[in-house]
Formats: C-alpha cells, sequence, structure tokens
C-alpha cells in the first residue's frame, strides 16, 4: 500500500512540474490531502481489523478455559456395587483428619469438657429402644457422640453447621467440588451419594474417616469415624 501511495504522489509531482504554468499551484497539495486522508482511514480500518481478530482470538481463549473448567464430580457409577466380605478398602488417613475443633475422635467425655467447656447439650447412659445405649456431647452445629455401645468415649463426631470445618478446611454448605479440589476422588460414595475418604472393610463395623453427606451440589452434614 504505501508503495502504490508513493507511485502515485510521484506521478502527481511530474505531472505538476511539466504541466502548464496556468494550473492551479493548490491541487497537487489538495490532492495529497485527499490521498492521505484515504490512507489514514485504509490504516484505520486494517487497524480495527487486526484489533477485532485479536478480541475474538481472547474471546475464543477465554471460552475454551471456562469449558474446561468444569470438574467432572466422580459419581456413585463409578464404583464397585460390591466388594469381596472383609475386603479392605481405601486407607487411613492422617491423625489430623481425625479431629474437630481441637477434639479428636475416641476422645472421652472428660477430656471433651477440658478442651471445649461445657456443652450445650448431653446425654449419657441413655437406653434407646433398639436397646443400645448411647452418650454424646453437643457444642451448636457439633456433636461429639458414641457408637457401637462405647457409651465412655465419642467414636463419631457431627458437624451440622458452618460451626467448625475439617483439617483441610471444608464446612458444611462447601461445595463438592471445593471437596473434589481439596480431598480429590473419594475412596468410595455409598448409595445415600455420601462422599467417603478413609478406609473399611467390606461388611463389617471396621471403618475410620470422613463422610460428606450432600444433596448432590453441597455438603449438608460432616462426619468423622
Amino acid at each position: 500500500m504505501k508503495k502504490l501511495t508513493t507511485s502515485i504522489v510521484l506521478a502527481l509531482f511530474s505531472a505538476t512540474v511539466f504541466a502548464p504554468t496556468h494550473v492551479d499551484a493548490s491541487w497537487l497539495s489538495k490532492t495529497l490531502k485527499k490521498f492521505e486522508a484515504s490512507w489514514n482511514a485504509m490504516a484505520e480500518r486494517e487497524r480495527a481489523s487486526k484489533e477485532g481478530s485479536v478480541d475474538k482470538v481472547e474471546e475464543d481463549e477465554q471460552d475454551s478455559q471456562n469449558s474446561t473448567s468444569t470438574i467432572r464430580l466422580p459419581q456413585k457409577s463409578d464404583y464397585p456395587r460390591n466388594y469381596r466380605v472383609g475386603q479392605m478398602v481405601g486407607y487411613r488417613l492422617s491423625a489430623e483428619e481425625y479431629a474437630i475443633a481441637g477434639v479428636h475422635v475416641n476422645s472421652t467425655y472428660e477430656e471433651i469438657r477440658r478442651v471445649l467447656g461445657e456443652p450445650t447439650e448431653e446425654v449419657h447412659h441413655e437406653l434407646r429402644r433398639d436397646g443400645e445405649q448411647k452418650a454424646f456431647m453437643r457444642y451448636g452445629g457439633i456433636t461429639y457422640r458414641s457408637i457401637y455401645g462405647q457409651i465412655e468415649t465419642a467414636g463419631e463426631i457431627v458437624v451440622v453447621n458452618r460451626d467448625a470445618v475439617t483439617y483441610r478446611g471444608i464446612a458444611v454448605g462447601d461445595s463438592l467440588e471445593q471437596v473434589y479440589k481439596v480431598y480429590g476422588r473419594p475412596t468410595y460414595i455409598f448409595d445415600d451419594g455420601s462422599w467417603f475418604y478413609g478406609v473399611f472393610k467390606w461388611t463389617t463395623d471396621y471403618i475410620g474417616g470422613i463422610y460428606f453427606e450432600n444433596d448432590g451440589v453441597k455438603v449438608t452434614k460432616i462426619r468423622v469415624i
């Protein structure tokens, strides 16, 4: 484009030099201004076109990033329906993972009281209709309770609101995507949809880890056992 403009200017200059002296001297300057305006307009259109292409590329890249940012969460169907009787599945978590609000699972009620003080509510040695004795201490949305009839210790910790978080910082109300980013793929997803991280023996009472009960989108309850 620049070469073409230069050729035109030279042609106009030659025409002016050899033209009769009575030709209007301002004609060349007027014509040059017209070509300059045309050149500027073409350059502006070219620049806008390039910028438009860049914007389009950036938009496409952003769309691509958005599309790849969606995580495919694990589903119940990704796991076996059954294991061998007594088969060990998963792995034992580190000791810190089994604590909520500074109290570890299987702590005695005396130990819990020393750490957290007087509970909001407590029950000890209550006989249930099924014949199993139970005991628990509740602190707001956190309950430390006995299981398997072992009423002297809290074998399970249950969290139903945002009064506490897990060792890795997950709380009730957080999304399953957040859980996945922090904990990775669940050890198992049970029939009720609960995400479990830890270890268990199939068809036995042997189990230790963290359950994230959920509504399919967010955590509704956390259980450490």
